[in-house]
């Protein structure tokens, strides 16, 4: 099923509904009214429940497989209860359960049918916003099963905002703020593990702001957020090398940035900077530092990989990514071994 997500970002128009939307402030008032939107979401939003879970599997796996095939809801039925106990499984341990059911029947349901009322789907994004922040900052656990994949389910509502619109203008930057928040916050960084399978935050996470940055109300700050964003998840001390393709989602992410009407390549030229100026510090001593080794090694395969990405010719580039190309190139230049 996540093959699905990865074809679902190579369809629609990436220049749709990109005009300039509200700018974000950062001032101690816009804190407060984060906060402020931090409690209210994780008062107001649904609980799911492990009863909701129990429910969901007794079910059995039959019934949410034929359900994600073509979301023939069964009478008596409702869409937004069933999606409900789908998102109760993200936490599981059996890939299938979190994968097929939690993530491909929200698939299939949510974005290909369009089962769920505007009122429906904002309650599920409350849900799934929420999720963000259980158990975050642990490690080893099974908690960033639900941290996750909910990050996975949002990018598919992400992507639906997109062509049907739901969420006001504040709904939009909430959800902004706590994909950028999480990516910063979760610890948890393993890809593919065995006995559970794929983990993978930091790639799902970037799923999400793929599709977030082509949103009209994702504004010039929003831009150089991301990039920062990016950059921070790619360079700070102690992360290892990654191994699983996590810079290659990233880098799309960024895609989605370059690839908007109202990008300015000359915002870029400072951020580009930043891993020239990495990769001298890595040879300043003999042997290199090890953590200042992996966090430069991470940054020369994000720029490989957004490297890949813009030189792909379809979609067809826009003016700002054939520019923004050669920046890229000239850096990968400077930072050659």
């Amino acid at each position: 099923m996540l093959s699905y997500l990865l074809a679902l970002g190579m369809t629609g128009s990436l220049t749709a509904r990109m005009k300039y939307g509200p700018r974000a402030g950062g001032s101690a008032f816009a804190h407060r009214v984060l906060l402020a939107g931090l409690l209210f979401m994780s008062i107001a939003a649904p609980q799911v429940s492990a009863n909701d879970s129990s429910a969901a599997e007794r079910r059995g796996k039959a019934f949410w497989l034929a359900l994600a095939r073509d979301c023939a809801i069964p009478a008596g039925e409702s869409a937004a209860h069933l999606m409900n106990e789908a998102v109760s499984l993200l936490g599981s341990r059996d890939s299938q359960w979190r994968d097929d059911v939690g993530y491909g029947v929200v698939a299939a349901c949510v974005y290909q049918a369009r089962r769920l009322s505007p009122d429906e789907r904002r309650s599920l994004i409350a849900t799934l916003t929420a999720n963000l922040r259980q158990g975050i900052g642990e490690t080893g656990t099974d908690s960033v099963l639900v941290r996750s994949f909910s990050a996975l389910d949002l990018s598919i509502l992400a992507a639906l905002e997109l062509v049907d619109p739901v969420l006001d203008d504040g709904g939009y930057r909430q959800l902004l703020d706590h994909a950028i928040n999480y990516l910063h916050e979760e610890r948890d960084l393993r890809g593919l593990e065995p006995g559970i399978g794929w983990i993978h935050a930091t790639a799902h996470t970037a799923d999400l702001l793929k599709f977030l940055a082509r949103d009209e109300r994702f504004t010039a700050a929003d831009q150089r957020r991301l990039l920062e964003a990016a950059w921070t998840k790619m360079t700070t001390p102690g992360i290892p090398v990654w191994t699983h393709a996590e810079e290659e989602r990233l880098a799309a992410s960024l895609l989605s940035v370059v690839r908007r009407t109202d990008f300015d390549s000359s915002s870029l030229d400072p951020w580009l900077a930043r891993f020239v100026t990495l990769e001298q510090q890595v040879w300043t001593q003999a042997p290199p530092d090890a953590a200042r080794l992996d966090a430069a090694q991470n940054a020369r395969r994000l720029l490989q990989s957004f490297f890949v990405l813009l030189s792909m010719p379809q979609p067809e580039p826009t003016p700002g990514q054939a520019v923004t190309q050669q920046k890229v190139l000239a850096t990968l230049q400077s930072t050659r071994r």
